[in-house]
């Protein structure tokens, strides 16, 4: 499109959009939101900003882009707000999707390089099975990489991060670990269809087993899993019977027992943009308004740490959505605590341990 063509009109306020389509914009992350302005400029507009982007951020960039399915245009306006006053893209929606990001970029920056910086992206997955890798013991790796043929040794010592890969080349055979040198000193290339088929072999035969195997050593953790939706008197029932029965494992029970109540306490500040963004926005709202009753410190700590300008938006929409039953909100709260344990489980972050409460006693009489 044209430098000339004439920009959509904006509407004069946010409060003209429906809450629905501003719940849209508000899932988006910034990389997403930067995606989408770019998208928006096109190719040839867009080409001289992205010529002096280095390519960690035109990766981000990608990567962002990828995972976007349709956008409405009532959202791109409001994304469109945070960056500039006029936009000059005359489609309904902005589609997303790897292909379109890999189009976009070829146009900018060749074929060539839109391959190299989309190579690592495993959308519309998230994190891929390499950065999994990072979380899991050196040895363990070791053990496994033993096992597989050298040219995959290879291959997925040089996806890994470089220190975590160093990490493990210490602790292989050293016949295994020379033989990998020596393929990485030629060079190393998979085509992205193959890389796909190692990460999801790599998923089955390794991270896998080892998360079934953690859990069965652990069976403490699974009974903490399931009385995380129990009443509070019930599950304090069970926590004192679980203590007066098998005391060995009532620590591993508390680790995970992981309430609405207990966010202040055991999910870490930086977290919970991360959390905020992964979950559906209707469901959010009806948490938040239902935490106010049941609980507020919770909210107050998850508003406390994400931007002013969401928080606000985020009040004024709940006071404007209509009474929520309580087996919605209770769903709804359940919904963000399992995200917590999901993105917990995939490593995105982890949790605080609770306080011991003899140990608080004892402090404090101190």
């Amino acid at each position: 499109m044209s430098a000339n063509a004439a920009a959509p009109r904006l509407p004069a306020t946010e409060a003209q959009l429906s809450s629905d389509e501003q719940k849209g914009a508000l899932t988006l992350t910034a990389p997403q939101k930067a995606a989408l302005v770019i998208a928006a400029l096109g190719p040839e507009a867009a080409g001289p900003i992205m010529e002096k982007v280095g390519d960690k951020h035109l990766k981000a960039f990608a990567e962002a882009y990828a995972r976007l399915q349709d956008v409405p245009r009532s959202q791109l306006i409001l994304v469109a707000r945070e960056f500039v006053s006029r936009i000059g893209k005359s489609d309904d929606t902005i589609k997303g999707g790897f292909e379109d990001a890999r189009a976009l970029i070829a146009k900018i920056k060749g074929e060539e390089d839109a391959a190299k910086l989309l190579e690592d992206i495993d959308a519309p997955d998230g994190r891929s099975v390499f950065n999994k890798l990072d979380k899991v013991d050196d040895k363990a790796i070791a053990e496994y990489l033993e096992s597989q043929h050298p040219q995959t040794v290879a291959v997925i010592l040089s996806r890994m991060n470089s220190d975590k890969a160093s990490s493990v080349l210490s602790v292989l055979k050293k016949e295994v670990a020379e033989d990998a040198i020596m393929r990485l000193s030629k060079g190393v290339s998979v085509r992205r269809e193959a890389l796909r088929v190692l990460e999801e072999t790599i998923d089955r035969e390794f991270l896998a087993p080892a998360r079934n195997a953690s859990k069965a050593k652990k069976p403490g953790l699974a009974i903490g899993g399931l009385m995380n939706n129990l009443s509070p008197d019930k599950r304090e029932a069970f926590l004192k019977f679980i203590e007066e029965k098998t005391p060995d494992i009532v620590e591993d029970v508390k680790s995970c027992i992981l309430t609405f109540e207990d966010i202040p306490a055991r999910v870490p500040p930086n977290a919970i943009p991360l959390v905020v963004r992964q979950m559906d926005a209707d469901a959010f709202l009806k948490a938040m308004k239902y935490g106010r009753k049941n609980a507020p410190e919770s909210v107050e700590f998850i508003f406390k740490n994400i931007s002013q300008r969401m928080k606000q938006q985020y009040e004024e929409q709940m006071d404007a959505l209509k009474q929520v039953t309580l087996a919605d909100a209770e769903a709804a709260q359940a919904l963000f605590m399992s995200t917590v344990r999901q993105l917990v489980a995939e490593g995105e972050f982890q949790l605080v341990k609770p306080a011991d409460p003899e140990q608080e006693e004892e402090v404090a009489y101190i």
